[in-house]
């Protein structure tokens, strides 16, 4: 494979990581971003250099992993700008384009089956009703929104998009367009993010010494942050039921008709920040960590 459309296409997957990066936070700044984005931007650049024990260096791989690991401190230190708005419906059409992914890809086992029955079923249930009223209803949903997109992309994202990075024998499989990989470098940070948002409420001490309790703490701010993504939405039958009908009805005509969905995902997941839109985050107030300023008291 030539090298200059082999480096092309790495600069338009990195060009997308970027791209999502500035469209996740929307422009939200604050003090101390800059610093933050010199630490992913350097961490990503530990991910070039090669191990010690690793005898033949493999340029491309670890452009892959300094993408990788600077994805996940990016989603480590902004994760509080980083959530999506989600609603019962909007759950609903990702929970269907994944049981889509899944029957297509090959899930017919009881056990495959039933894992995915079990949320599924109040996903469904939600759309009709208000049970996401609740503080742990809105954090089993959210969760399990950001499951779905970390199942979708192992199961339905195109692997060309990531084959570029990965040559088996010195052979690797057909280029995609420079489009395709923006969309599937935006796709790669969303995911990232998202399998952190997943990772981050398993409630084991992560850090050396870490207590049980502080550990827990650290989970109930997550689920917390979780809950404030998640919207309510009134209830609507009519559109929820166009949803749970039609949305089928479309991704099977679309596979019947000899339609790549797989080169659609990368697209979907990565506009799904901008159409679904972010979560503002909480007020920050650098005069909070100080001592309290005292009323002045008159005199006379």
């Amino acid at each position: 494979m030539a090298a200059k459309p082999v480096l092309i296409a790495v600069s338009c997957f990195a060009l997308g990581v970027l791209l999502q990066a500035l469209l996740m936070l929307g422009g939200r700044f604050r003090r101390g971003d800059w610093w933050r984005a010199a630490g992913v931007l350097a961490v990503g650049l530990l991910g070039l250099l090669p191990g010690k024990r690793e005898y033949k260096y493999d340029l491309l791989w670890h452009i892959l992993f300094g993408l990788l690991v600077a994805s996940v401190l990016f989603a480590f230190l902004f994760r509080d700008r980083l959530l999506e708005r989600i609603g019962g419906r909007v759950l609903l059409a990702w929970n269907l384009v994944l049981v889509y992914v899944a029957v297509t890809s090959g899930w017919h086992s009881p056990l495959e089956l039933v894992l995915l029955l079990i949320p599924t079923v109040p996903t469904v249930f939600n759309a009709f009703t208000d049970i996401d009223r609740t503080f742990g209803w809105k954090v089993f949903f959210h969760a399990w929104f950001s499951v779905i997109l970390v199942v979708i992309a192992i199961k339905g994202f195109d692997p060309g998009l990531l084959g570029v990075f990965l040559t088996e024998g010195g052979v690797s499989p057909a280029l995609r367009s420079p489009l395709e990989m923006i969309a599937g470098g935006a796709a790669f940070l969303c995911i990232v993010a998202n399998a952190w948002f997943m990772l981050a409420l398993i409630p084991i001490p992560i850090a050396r010494g870490q207590s049980w309790a502080a550990r827990m703490k650290e989970v109930r701010a997550h689920m917390d942050l979780l809950a404030r993504g998640y919207v309510w939405e009134p209830d609507d039958p009519l559109r929820s039921l166009a949803v749970l009908v039609g949305l089928p009805v479309a991704l099977v005509a679309i596979g019947y008709a000899g339609a790549n969905v797989r080169a659609v995902v990368p697209f979907a997941i990565a506009l799904m920040p901008l159409v679904a839109g972010q979560v503002e985050p909480e007020p920050f107030l650098p005069e909070a960590e100080g001592k309290p300023k005292r009323a002045k008291r008159r005199r006379g």
